[in-house]
């Protein structure tokens, strides 16, 4: 059997505007593209479509912000898909606007008066893609839907809906999250072989201070517990725009593997394939040879990846440019502006004086400011012709594309790094600086499984 899983379309209606400040300042403050969006979901649907898959399964967030106008151009991408493939979608947050903030940009303004599609509307809206098959369903309090469908004779895919578990978090209600454990014990018994897919995270990726704010859903130990204990063993899920693959490991024994799914709009642009075999879970990600775009083709990697750079190089001339830029750019990424005014005073130095150097350079202005007793002076020599940049970059891409380029604790390339993350612990020691030093720790000592190659157990034999 085999499954591809893509998430995070983010579809934006180039309707919406794409140019002058403001589209400026939102495009270059995400990982992800908005403009070039439509372009490479049609490149990425035709690699599928010509592929030997034989289903396709969509994790949520189809759209960029719910608009009805994105609605209706990627539904109709979908419509030509499935002509080739049986397309399964779930929906999220963004498909429904759930921060109740459309946009859209003309100029430097920013307008709010975008047409959205309501939570109730969606199901109907995409029934075609799943729902109208479905083995089960059940309506959760927003209208939403969760159903099972069966893939061929021995899989039968689990279409979560979670986005909202009625206390303020994503994930379920009680009464849902026993339909669920319900339907998982049934096809059990039916011999079927279970798979999740679900918007959001069911378990901590990486480093726990990632699973901070809606990245995960509520009591995601109990829950990942309940499922693992029901017969469910692997889950899909995307919404962090990353490529991870981690367990966990109930009270009972049982394991359940979720796989995160990265953006198919920012890179690395993942098309995740799986196959199940009686032995093992084969999971490898591809991606998008090349996309067209207002008449030019371009390589989709090299693209997204300048594209999510442009995002770190934003980050570290608006800090030199001054307070008021820096905090647009974290504003326009979602970050309050108080907490981007407390990220300014500890980012600020460290920005100001090692970007644009090497680590030679960057050494001897940090001395200057009583920190260069933080390194190694062997290291310093030993990287002391690389750019301060190039580690910042190589740090980002390796959490985007799941790289299994490890640098252990002892190399030269982990203790480098680390002494230039503790600059901002030694500026101000609180549980932000705490956990970004833990963040970085954790993707360069990279994850037990690579995402882009690697084969899980078949727990269900």
């Amino acid at each position: 059997m085999k499954i591809t899983f893509i998430a995070d379309l983010h579809h934006y209606s180039e309707a919406l505007g794409t140019s002058g400040r403001a589209y400026e300042l939102r495009s270059g403050s995400d990982q992800k593209c908005l403009a070039e969006t439509g372009a490479i979901i049609d490149s990425a649907f035709t690699k599928i479509g010509d592929s030997d898959t034989e289903s396709v399964v969509i994790l949520g967030d189809i759209t960029n912000n719910g608009e009805i106008v994105s609605h209706e151009e990627i539904r109709e991408k979908l419509y030509n898909l499935k002509k080739k493939k049986p397309v399964y979608v779930i929906t999220a947050t963004h498909d429904w606007c759930c921060d109740k903030n459309p946009r859209r940009f003309e100029g430097t303004s920013t307008f709010h008066d975008v047409p959205v599609m309501k939570a109730e509307n969606l199901r109907d809206f995409y029934k075609d893609f799943g729902p109208s098959e479905a083995v089960s369903e059940f309506f959760t309090h927003l209208g939403t839907s969760t159903y099972t469908v069966d893939i061929g004779d021995k899989v039968r895919l689990f279409c979560f809906n979670d986005d909202q578990n009625g206390k303020g978090k994503s994930g379920y209600k009680e009464d849902h999250l026993q339909w669920i454990e319900k339907e998982i014990k049934k096809a059990r018994k039916d011999g079927k072989i279970v798979l999740g897919a679900s918007h959001h995270l069911v378990m901590s990726h990486i480093h726990p201070m990632l699973a901070r704010g809606g990245t995960c859903i509520g009591d995601k130990e109990k829950v990942a517990s309940r499922f693992a204990d029901a017969g469910l063993h692997y889950t899909f899920a995307g919404h962090s725009h990353i490529q991870h693959i981690n367990s966990f490991t109930s009270e009972k024994g049982n394991t359940i593997y979720e796989v995160n799914v990265g953006s198919l709009v920012g890179y690395p642009s993942p098309i995740i394939n799986v196959e199940i075999t009686d032995d093992k879970i084969h999971i490898e990600t591809q991606h998008p040879d090349e996309f067209t775009y207002k008449g030019i083709s371009y390589d989709t990697l090299s693209y997204t990846r300048k594209h999510s750079l442009m995002l770190v190089d934003n980050l570290f001339s608006a800090a030199q440019k001054g307070k008021d830029e820096f905090c647009d750019r974290l504003t326009a990424l979602g970050i309050p502006q108080d907490k981007a005014s407390i990220l300014y005073i500890i980012a600020h130095p460290m920005l100001k004086y090692v970007s644009n150097c090497t680590v030679g350079e960057g050494y001897k202005k940090l001395k200057l400011f009583g920190m260069g007793r933080l390194f190694e002076k062997s290291l310093i020599e030993e990287f002391k012709h690389k750019n301060v940049m190039d580690f910042a970059y190589e740090i980002f891409l390796s959490a985007l594309d799941g790289s299994t380029v490890r640098h252990p604790k002892g190399s030269s390339y982990y203790r480098i790094v680390m002494s230039f993350m503790a600059i901002p612990l030694k500026i101000k020691d609180i549980d932000l600086t705490r956990g970004l030093y833990g963040v970085v720790e954790s993707i360069l000592t990279g994850s037990k499984w690579d995402i882009n190659n690697c084969d899980l157990p078949n727990l269900y034999n």
